[in-house]
């Protein structure tokens, strides 16, 4: 989360509401960041090459512009993940995400909360959502405009590949990009979320609660919540933008 560390075993968390919506609307925020750079990136290019790749980022150019139209997105796509990646990794999230890691490492190895050896634990975590992604998105990414432009044996590489290494590339992904080594005040929220869920638990450790009540505790509502609100704030500047820009011409 932007100001802490959320953990929850489904019948317990350790998060306010607000700060679960605010990581939703966080991550939205971090994508428009990343895609904002990639544009730039894109249309610095384009001048160098005479070549509309700020448009087609826009939806703008078409087959008429580049004879293999679908590989040329596949690359801007790419580009933006990229973009995204980078983003993450300047943000606080990935300092807090580290955090996260370690103290959750720390408690399976070790079965106590422990900041001297949290700090010692790894930072990548086969569990995390960055490794079910790194097997996802070469779909989206990569295979889709293979299979686009009829190179059906191509993407079927590319998704058996993509699954088989997806602990890997994962693990690579979050050392690289998605986590870095947390800050002492990083660590201590997330040992403090940690110590706030196994407290909780021991009140009653055989509690459950319905599916509904389940992902209110993960906090999936509240997140989807600053999620559709932030993308509706994008959607609403990416509208009036182009009249701003225009203003006084």
């Amino acid at each position: 989360m932007p100001g802490g560390v959320h953990l929850s075993s489904g019948n317990y968390g350790s998060a306010p509401n607000y700060m679960l919506f605010l990581t939703g609307f966080s991550i939205i925020a971090l994508f428009g960041v990343a895609v904002t750079l990639a544009y730039l990136v894109t249309w610095t290019a384009g001048l160098f090459l005479h070549l509309p790749l700020a448009e087609t980022l826009l939806g703008l150019a078409g087959p008429e512009d580049f004879p293999y139209l679908p590989l040329v997105q596949m690359g801007i796509d790419l580009l933006i993940f990229l973009c995204v990646l980078i983003v993450m990794r300047l943000s606080p999230l990935s300092g807090y995400h580290g955090a996260e890691h370690k103290v959750v490492h720390c408690v399976e190895t070790y079965g106590r909360v422990d900041a001297a050896l949290a700090r010692t634990c790894p930072r990548a975590h086969h569990r995390c959502g960055t490794t079910l992604l790194a097997g996802l998105l070469p779909i989206p990414l990569i295979a889709v405009p293979l299979l686009s432009l009829g190179l059906w044996p191509e993407a079927g590489a590319v998704l058996v590949l993509g699954w088989l290494t997806r602990f890997p590339v994962g693990d690579a992904i979050q050392n690289v990009f998605t986590t870095k080594e947390p800050t002492d005040h990083q660590l201590a929220t997330a040992l403090a979320a940690a110590n706030t869920l196994i407290a909780r638990w021991r009140v009653d450790p055989d509690r459950r609660v319905p599916l509904w009540l389940g992902l209110w505790v993960r906090g999936c509502p509240q997140m989807k919540a600053g999620v559709v609100v932030a993308m509706q704030l994008l959607n609403w500047l990416n509208q009036h933008l182009p009249f701003w820009l225009d203003w006084g011409h």
